[in-house]
């Protein structure tokens, strides 16, 4: 199990995000930006919203690269 902030993966927060795998960490700090209802978060999911698809992918891709770097929950 990793963690990592909500800021540190490009939202507006220090909540602690944490997942067993890149993939579950990603969806557990996308739930978070979208269940948080301040004005940053909102702003956080419209600018995922807008980014090109291949954006997307790369950070997703340069996300998974570096998992295990990040630090033990």
């Amino acid at each position: 199990m990793k963690k990592i902030t909500c800021k540190d993966m490009g939202g507006s927060c220090d909540a602690e995000i944490q997942g067993a795998t890149a993939e579950e960490m990603i969806d557990a700090g996308k739930k978070h930006v979208h269940d948080a209802m301040d004005e940053d978060h909102k702003a956080v999911v419209e600018k995922m919203k807008a980014m090109p698809e291949e954006e997307g992918v790369k950070w997703r891709e340069d996300f998974a690269k570096n998992f295990d770097n990040l630090q033990d929950a």
